[in-house]
């Protein structure tokens, strides 16, 4: 994708990192920079990198096998030698840090672009073979003029495709070509609730209130807000057909949400364009997905490689766009300390150890800025270059990762596993889905499944089931972690996870979208790679229960042992006042017309997703705190004063407070809740806790609001240093480690029946406790160095959690009602008439399907059909349904048990009657394998004594009566 001149060759040997390239350039500012040897930290760890790794090489040389290594440009950049020659000797990207952003070339859609300071810089950059890459086209950000205020749909469209056409298609020719385009810039917000509802998940006019779109609220001005998104990537198709487009956006990495709701997007962008532009021939329309990568020590590296194993399932490349890993709590007076550039050195190796592992779907790895004091976050020190142009303890890290955290080996890999009959290859995954058939309830393997290419006396294998008896269950997959290490070096190994698991399917959230109409998608994992689905919407009457209307969808199969999303949805929406007339039941069928899974019904006029009091605080969730003096919601927006009144006993800044409505204990307004009213809580330690500690019985979580927040920006909520009863709340800047105790809130314990608590922090040196406390006029600290008893009760809180409480029941049936009695089921290889009344036209034809392959049919006439089964056809091993077509449009489906007779039980009695005349009356009752039973009775009359065979239903039996009114036998005759 990226030409000859950079085509990656993949080699993975560890000696092309170590090139003997002595750096002797000057640095940026003025000073001269010497060859620079390894760092003390390095050779004091004793970690020794290698001969030449001690001098600095370059880092396109180093991860030329790996992707491209890139930084930002700006035009001032080409007039300090020492800085593009520094650029040039490291770097094989450039993107334009503000030179090709909407202010800075075309600021005012009144007057023409302005190209020449990004013309003159990019022509020298591309001369100079530097890939680049064009940054951004459609952001809300630094792009004041696009759109213009009060612009509809087709004015906003039309502005879109003029910005988009002109910028990407000058740079789609000539000297300053650009290679990539991030063609939307930060479009999703941060933590949405529903992540599959991607068009829900985007910053609208509305949500969040800070930073907008404004490009989706112009949109939604006579049309859809989220059509933007699709247009532009459009337009810049057009524009730059030789260009590879980017979707690009930050905080990814913290909840897997936001990943999940970009992968969603770009899945349906791409396949709504490959339906719309067969012609491509399967290019993508969104070809890459770039992970911003502002960082800071607090990043959960693991929580980074799953966003990486879910954006390359998309199938697109991957980059990591705008790299820089800030410190917390330095500033331009405090800089960090020797431990914290450790610190930082080490996550960089981290990551790049990481980047190298997914290098396959990474194209590039691009730094936001050349050095410190060229950063957006300067005194967050974040680079791996120091002010004056020096490497810092990062960048020795970097050039070798696996050295720098003590492995002197590349860890060993497996080649692949095998389960019944199949053989996985591994080729770089290190998680697997594996589908095993419903009559298997437990698993058999260890490491006599496992390959590698390793000598047996170099690596050792380990297994490990969970649950240990490798039993698998509906919905209960058996985990095996396997680990491959080094037997010389335990601590270098590879983890790998295979879920065995039956075939399941689970149900999203439904969307009524006017583009899509209404929407229902169901999840399947761990394909069997055999069933064919059958999906369903079945809309019903509130007032009759009768069937208002009915979709189907039929999908192939998937592939064994992988997972995908089936949708179906109606021609249109539907509109939200005649929802509330309708109940929804949608099914999954298979093609023998067995249900796959419950059938999920939906009452509109009940809420099924809702914020609830919470009694429980669990790590990692979200949550919304609501004081319980003010009724209000804590929210992430400054207040400058909040005034001593409400139990405030000094007036300081804080934070403000959102109201909402509680009915029964759960928040029903606003309808809309927005992002910086829900705080995630996370598990963390207090360096300075005090008594409050968990062998005492406490645990403490920080608080994150996810609004431009998270790793790229500052919003744990803290107490600022305070010497009176109130302390100032911020979420404004970074805190660093040894402050936690500051942004650590424990809490005095839910009340059962309330739900109320006190949350609080404590500094143990110095005994100052602060509750966080609540008025009408915001949120602040409130406390002090007395005892909490004395002002916890004055500052309790809530906290509401989103449930979801769904609907299910077991299928049946579906579509129009089919009556079939008295026919309840068929009994194994017995002829069969069965009975159909069903509302159905004149003409629809019943048809018996067994297996899924047809074997009776009938015509409806008023209603009524009769199917004629032979029995020969009637296996109880099989699976039976009568489906009701008109054509070839389905109108419903029962369906029809078969049964095998288990026993069979004669009995007959005999009555007098007048004269020699008597009454016999032979039963012959069947018990079935669904432990129902069904009698079979004739009546003759006979004269005095009689023995004789008689036809009692299927059976002919066998009675010899005597006098007296008594039997003497009675039994089957066997045929």
């Amino acid at each position: 994708m990226k030409g000859m001149t950079f085509f990656k060759k993949k080699a993975r040997n560890l000696l092309t990192y170590f090139l003997a390239l002595v750096f002797t350039l000057s640095s940026f500012p003025a000073t001269v920079l010497p060859v620079i040897n390894a760092s003390a930290a390095e050779v004091d760890n004793g970690k020794d990198p290698g001969t030449s790794a001690k001098e600095v090489v370059s880092l396109k040389e180093v991860y030329k096998d790996h992707f491209l290594i890139g930084n930002t440009i700006s035009p001032a950049d080409l007039t300090n030698a020492a800085k593009y020659d520094f650029m040039k000797f490291h770097y094989n990207a450039m993107t334009p840090e503000n030179a090709t952003k909407p202010d800075s070339i075309w600021s005012n859609p009144t007057r023409d672009p302005s190209f020449t300071s990004a013309d003159n810089m990019l022509t020298q950059v591309k001369a100079d073979g530097f890939y680049t890459i064009g940054h951004a086209l459609a952001w809300h950000n630094q792009s004041a003029g696009w759109p213009q205020s009060g612009q509809n749909y087709t004015e906003a469209r039309a502005s879109l495709k003029r910005y988009i056409s002109t910028i990407a298609g000058h740079y789609s020719q000539g000297p300053y070509k650009l290679n990539t385009w991030d063609v939307v810039n930060e479009a999703m917000r941060d933590n949405p609730e529903n992540p599959t509802d991607w068009r829900n998940a985007l910053r609208s006019g509305i949500q969040p209130m800070e930073r907008p779109s404004r490009w989706f609220e112009a949109y939604a001005n006579g049309g859809n807000g989220w059509d933007y998104i699709y247009d532009a990537f459009l337009f810049a198709r057009e524009a730059a057909p030789d260009a590879i487009l980017y979707y690009n956006d930050f905080n990814d990495e913290e909840l897997a949400n936001k990943a999940i709701a970009i992968a969603s997007m770009v899945n349906e962008l791409n396949e709504r364009y490959a339906s719309e532009h067969p012609e491509v021939n399967g290019r993508k329309l969104i070809e890459g997905i770039g992970i911003q990568g502002h960082y800071n020590l607090r990043l959960n590296v693991d929580n980074l490689e799953e966003v990486l194993k879910v954006y390359s399932e998309t199938g697109c490349e991957i980059s990591i766009t705008e790299l820089d890993v800030q410190f917390n709590g330095t500033s331009a007076e405090v800089p960090p300390t020797e431990a914290q550039l450790k610190e930082q050195a080490e996550l960089y190796a981290k990551l790049f150890m990481l980047y190298k592992k997914y290098s396959d779907n990474i194209e590039r790895v691009t730094f936001w800025g050349v050095a410190d004091n060229n950063s957006w976050r300067r005194t967050g020190y974040p680079l791996p270059f120091d002010s004056s142009g020096a490497p810092k303890e990062a960048y020795w890290a970097i050039i070798n990762p696996e050295a720098y955290l003590g492995l002197d080996d590349l860890p060993p890999k497996l080649t692949s596993f095998d389960f019944g009959g199949d053989v996985f290859n591994v080729a770089g995954k290190t998680e697997f889905d594996v589908n095993v058939t419903k009559d298997v309830s437990k698993i058999d393997f260890s490491a006599a499944n496992i390959a590698h290419k390793y000598p047996d006396d170099d690596v050792d294998v380990s297994v490990t089931l969970n649950p240990a008896s490798g039993a698998v269950g509906a919905e209960k997959p058996a985990v095996a972690t396997v680990k491959i290490a080094r037997k010389d070096s335990p601590k270098i190994s590879t983890t790998y996870t295979i879920n065995f698991g039956h075939m399941t399917a689970e149900w999203e959230k439904d969307q009524n979208y006017k583009d899509t109409g209404y929407r229902s998608s169901v999840n399947i994992r761990f394909s069997d790679g055999e069933t064919q689905f059958k999906l369903f919407q079945e809309f019903y009457n509130r007032d009759d229960g009768k069937l208002a209307m009915l979709n189907s969808k039929e999908f192939q199969p998937l592939p064994k042992h992988t997972g995908g999303k089936l949708t179906i949805n109606t021609d249109s929406s539907i509109d939200d006042d005649h929802l509330k007339t309708l109940k929804l039941k949608k099914s999954l069928w298979d093609q023998n017309w067995a249900p796959i899974n419950q059938a999920r019904v939906t009452d509109f006029t009940v809420p099924e997703n809702f914020w609830r009091l919470a009694k429980t605080i669990k790590s990692g969730k979200t949550y919304i705190v609501v004081s319980a003096n003010s009724g209000l919601a804590l929210t992430n927006r400054n207040v400058t004063s909040v005034p001593a009144t409400g139990g405030v006993t000094n007036a300081k800044r804080g934070l403000s407070g959102t109201p909402v409505t509680i009915v029964d204990d759960i928040i029903v307004a606003p309808e809309l809740i927005q992002d910086n009213t829900r705080l995630i809580f996370n598990e963390s330690t207090s360096p300075d806790p005090g008594p409050y500690t968990r062998a005492n019985g406490y645990t403490g979580y920080t608080m994150l609001s996810l609004v431009h927040g998270g790793l790229v920006a500052p919003s744990i909520l803290w107490r600022d240093l305070s010497s009176d009863m109130t302390a100032p709340l911020r979420t404004d800047t970074t805190i660093g480690d040894s402050a936690l105790d500051r942004a650590v809130w424990f809490n005095t314990g839910i009340d059962p029946d309330t739900g109320e608590t006190t949350l609080f922090s404590h500094t143990g040196s110095n005994n100052y406790t602060y509750a966080l406390h609540g008025s009408e006029n915001g949120f602040v600290g409130q406390g002090g160095t007395a005892p909490l008893e004395d002002y916890a009760a004055a500052s309790r809180v809530k906290l509401y959690e989103y449930v979801s409480d769904y609907s299910y029941e077991d299928l049946t049936s579906l579509g129009a009602e089919i009556s079939l009695d008295p026919v309840e089921r068929i009994v194994s290889e017995r002829d069969a008439n069965i009975p159909i009344t069903a509302d159905v036209p004149d003409g629809a034809k019943a048809v018996l399907k067994k297996d899924g392959v047809s074997v009776a049919s009938s015509t409806f006439a008023n209603g009524k059909a009769v199917l004629s089964v032979k029995g020969s056809d009637v296996d109880a091993g099989a699976n039976y349904a009568v489906v009701v077509y008109d054509g070839s449009k389905i109108l419903g489906v029962v369906i029809l048990p078969v049964v095998t007779v288990v026993s069979a039980t004669p009995t007959a009695t005999v009555k007098k009657l007048n004269g020699n005349q008597k009454r016999l009356t032979v039963t012959v009752t069947e018990e079935y394998s669904d432990d129902s039973a069904e009698p079979f009775t004739e009546e003759v009359l006979i004269r005095n004594n009689v023995a004789d065979v008689y036809q009692v239903g299927p059976y002919k039996v066998y009675v010899d009566t005597k006098g007296n009114n008594k039997i003497r036998k009675c039994y089957i005759m066997n045929e």
